[in-house]
């Protein structure tokens, strides 16, 4: 909500209908017999609407999307060891549904109109090569938790509305509290994306523009839900071990021990803020510090060591860090990005928003931190600026922090892309928006704003429609086949030729759908966030290194492991360039020189042994007392192991 009002000793300005002077009030107490009752059936009659079209486009969204995976892959020709997967796949598609009707109910609850959530979801489904990968790359955990992360931010933009009811409150702390804990429990990067959202709440609250109360809820709702994902998780070190539990202990300390923080000047506020900072940080840097060494964590330092490389501090070979940094999902957001978001107008309206919101904001910022009065209640000290609602400024803080992680790593931008729908409807259909650029012109009233606030929607929806219509029914009509012989007739071979209880090694992509498809017991699981299973699968992948037969094979059988798939993609890759290949981060993990021409650092040394996955090809005695080649085809080769006393 974004009004002008000038100081006590002027009279007050209107700025619409929808704010009315105390004098008005009372006119108005007068008539409401006469009109409440009509009002009221308009206003039941519209959220009835609304819900109705939020639930259907929900619905037709996840049909949609099931609709085009089925004809990309003809999933349902594929042969019956796949039938169980079934449940799996629709579930996801069904939480698409949510997903939609959660960004549809964030607008709708952002702008004060159900249009807003129409226009959203439509952007969010125009986009869906930005917004999305569920339909191509189904297993992805984050297919699981981003519905939950969406309900989570509605329940939260609900929550810090004004003057909610006592049972209002209750029961949308327990939404936000559920949605977290189920984000929290399907998502690995849950802490991380959690970091950033009480960054949000620690910005909001030192400039006033959040009450510190609800604040306060959040930060315990997230510590809260992550030590129960923690105990269900077996005890996840990486968990006890995040910075999320560190930052928020140290800002509840530090809030209690630094009074009168939002008292003073304008300059003495400034300091009190600064030193505020510099307390939080390195307190949360010094529990951080003991919690990991009182506990012996080290589950997340593969994670420093790669967004230290990243941002150029220092290069590592560290292999499981490296693995992150050649893979092109962690890298820069290409600038095609915003071509095909511009291509939508959603690009464009999310600008055009973002602007007019960061202006506002920082206004209300500034009058807050001038303002000597204010720890008095937040109404009285806002009556003299620009005013932004606390869930717009929740939405605007979290957008931005959200934005600057998906341009730093491409991966993270289905976060900000889909939260760019809800802001930019939002900002289209809000009247507060319309009615503080037409007051900058001088052309503010109550018809402009209201004709501005649907027509610009509206437009932009038949403009959507029309772009994307011929596209759309392209698509649905369009047939294709999935065709992988190689990897249907090794999973075939599996099922018939080995026995349930076989334990088999091999690379984390080719290993998941092993399980998948067959049930058999795996090495090394691509739950990459504990330490002891990274070290697992770096012992593992010495089949792609330069190791003796003797060292591989003793390395696999510790595992237990029973056969052994080699991936003729992975020894003799070429998708990545030199010093990528996984074969590459082996033999600089094991201080060897690379293949290939080009320079080594100084400091490796040519490997003893030939490369494993070639070698063993060639059947030589000594591979061949230790490993039984028993199947082969164009892409995959599969070795039993001896079983050597």
């Amino acid at each position: 909500m974004m009004y002008i009002r000038q100081r006590k000793e002027t009279k007050p300005i209107e700025v619409s209908e929808d704010f009315p002077s105390p004098k008005e009030d009372v006119k108005l107490e007068k008539k409401l017999p006469s009109g409440c009752a009509s009002g009221r059936f308009w206003k039941i009659l519209s959220s009835a609407v609304g819900g109705t079209v939020a639930l259907c486009i929900g619905l037709l969204t996840s049909v949609y999307l099931a609709t085009l995976h089925e004809n990309d892959l003809w999933f349902s020709n594929i042969k019956k060891y796949l039938e169980p997967v079934y449940f799996y796949i629709y579930t996801l598609f069904g939480l698409q549904a949510v997903y939609v009707t959660a960004l549809y109910i964030t607008s709708w609850l952002l702008s004060g109109t159900w249009l807003s959530g129409l226009l959203a979801a439509l952007w969010y489904v125009t986009n869906r090569i930005d917004t999305t990968r569920v339909e191509f790359t189904i297993p992805l955990r984050e297919n699981w938790a981003l519905p939950f992360f969406a309900i989570q931010i509605a329940a939260i933009t609900y929550f810090l509305r004004p003057n909610l009811q006592p049972l209002s409150e209750r029961l949308t702390l327990l939404a936000i509290f559920v949605s977290t804990f189920l984000f929290s429990l399907t998502w690995q990067f849950n802490q991380f994306m959690m970091l950033l959202q009480a960054l949000v709440l620690f910005i909001l609250d030192s400039l006033d523009m959040l009450p510190a109360m609800k604040a306060t809820w959040l930060y315990g709702i997230q510590i809260s839900c992550l030590l129960l994902v923690c105990m269900l998780q077996f005890f996840n070190s990486m968990i006890l071990g995040s910075l999320l539990i560190s930052f928020n202990l140290s800002v509840l300390i530090v809030r209690k021990l630094q009074k009168n923080l939002k008292t003073g000047s304008f300059l003495t506020r400034i300091w009190k803020l600064l030193l505020h900072l510099l307390l939080v940080f390195c307190l949360t840097l010094f529990l951080n510090n003991i919690i990991k060494k009182v506990l012996n964590l080290k589950s997340d330092e593969h994670i420093f060591k790669f967004l230290k490389a990243k941002f150029g501090f220092g290069a590592t070979r560290d292999f499981d860090a490296n693995l992150y940094l050649c893979e092109e999902a962690f890298g820069l957001l290409p600038l095609n990005t915003f071509q095909r978001l511009s291509e939508t107008l959603l690009f464009y309206a999310y600008m055009f928003v973002l602007v007019v919101t960061v202006v506002t904001a920082s206004v209300v910022a500034f009058h807050n931190l001038s303002d000597s009065t204010s720890l008095k209640s937040m109404d009285q000290t806002r009556k003299r600026a620009v005013d932004l609602k606390p869930e717009a400024a929740y939405n605007l803080i979290h957008t931005i922090l959200f934005g600057v992680l998906a341009l730093s790593t491409m991966r993270m931008k289905y976060l900000w892309t889909s939260h760019m729908c809800v802001f930019a409807s939002f900002g289209l259909c809000s009247s507060e928006v319309w009615e503080l650029l037409l007051r900058l012109v001088h052309l503010c009233n109550p018809k402009r704003i209201w004709v501005l606030r649907y027509l610009v929607p509206v437009l932009t929806l038949l403009y959507l429609c029309y772009k994307s219509w011929p596209g759309v029914m392209d698509e649905l009509s369009e047939l294709k086949e999935f065709y992988d012989p190689d990897t249907v007739e090794l999973m075939t071979w599996i099922n018939s030729n080995t026995p349930r209880k076989a334990v088999f090694a091999g690379s984390m992509q080719l290993l998941a759908g092993v399980k998948l498809c067959t049930g058999r017991t795996l090495t090394n699981h691509p739950h990459y966030e504990d330490k002891s299973l990274r070290e697992r699968t770096q012992a593992v992948y010495q089949i792609y290194a330069k190791r003796s037969p003797e060292e591989v094979h003793a390395l696999l059988r510790s595992f237990g492991t029973d056969f052994v798939i080699l991936e003729d993609s992975i020894c003799y890759e070429r998708r990545h360039h030199r010093g990528c290949r996984l074969r590459d981060l082996l033999d600089v993990a094991n201080g060897h020189e690379m293949d290939g021409p080009g320079e080594s650092d100084p400091d490796l040394r040519p490997a003893d042994h030939p490369r494993f996955c070639e070698e063993i090809k060639r059947n030589l005695p000594s591979y061949a007392a230790h490993f039984t080649r028993v199947f082969q085809n164009k892409t995959f080769h599969v070795y039993k192991l001896s079983r050597n006393k």
